[in-house]
């Protein structure tokens, strides 16, 4: 599914369900009367029909608080939705997520996140892809702490997400921005299977072609690695932002 919206700011979701047939993930975009424009992709921990509703209210309530009180505020406010873990027979369902809010009058797109989705920037002026977040898994504080490590070790713990939304708070909850005019949000069952260079090969040769077309790009390549991989395939969410020039 894509959907694009026709503002000053183009915008398109692609999204897929993976071999469970239950999606954990949700995006939502929200636009303001004023032209700005906010984003956020969830990746629920899970399969289940209720992290199917969470997810999506969770990605809604993030872009819509993002959109006037900024991309913190907005993951600060999903995450209070689900601060409590609930009660034992009907636990809490817990999320990760990555919200982008972009001003029409502004060069920079502000960014923040918490746990594995993530965000990359890419200018087509220089050709260069910048991957602009860091994931909160288990997997990358080895790669960080031990860069010459085993590297399966590392690879053995990247579904091992340290900080989830329901834990999040203002020290936890990472923020950045970015200046090019495309910017593209992933879940992991997006950026994994592509892996770093196949990833930013796929933007610099489809983001010219527009918003659509490379999210649809990124989806569908993700799903065809994923299931070469492994004979299945995680649920998979991606959202494009393109900045026009005035």
């Amino acid at each position: 599914m894509t959907v694009t919206q026709p503002t000053g700011i183009l915008t398109a979701v692609a999204t897929a369900t993976g071999a469970t047939g239950v999606s954990g993930d949700s995006a939502y975009v929200h636009t303001l009367a004023d032209g700005t424009v906010s984003a956020c992709v969830v990746d629920g921990i899970g399969h289940s029909p209720r992290i199917t509703a969470r997810a999506a209210l969770l990605a809604e309530v993030a872009a819509r608080v993002a959109a006037t009180r900024g991309p913190l505020h907005g993951l600060l406010a999903a995450a209070e939705l689900i601060s409590d873990p609930g009660p034992e027979d009907c636990p809490e369902e817990d999320a990760v997520a990555v919200v982008a809010v972009a001003h029409p009058d502004r060069a920079q797109v502000s960014i923040a996140w918490t746990g594995d989705c993530a965000a990359w920037s890419y200018d087509p002026a220089t050709a260069e892809v910048v991957r602009l977040t860091t994931d909160h898994t288990m997997g990358q504080f080895l790669r960080q702490v031990n860069p010459h490590g085993p590297r399966a070790d590392a690879e053995h713990h990247d579904n091992w997400v340290r900080v989830s939304l329901a834990r999040s708070s203002v020290a936890t909850v990472r923020e950045t921005e970015a200046t090019a005019p495309i910017l593209v949000l992933a879940s992991d069952g997006v950026h994994q299977p592509l892996g770093p260079d196949h990833f930013a090969n796929l933007v610099r040769s489809c983001a010219e072609i527009g918003p659509r077309r490379l999210a649809d790009a990124l989806l569908q390549s993700a799903l065809l690695r994923a299931g070469d991989r492994k004979g299945d395939t995680d649920d998979a969410t991606v959202v494009v932002l393109a900045l026009l020039a005035s």
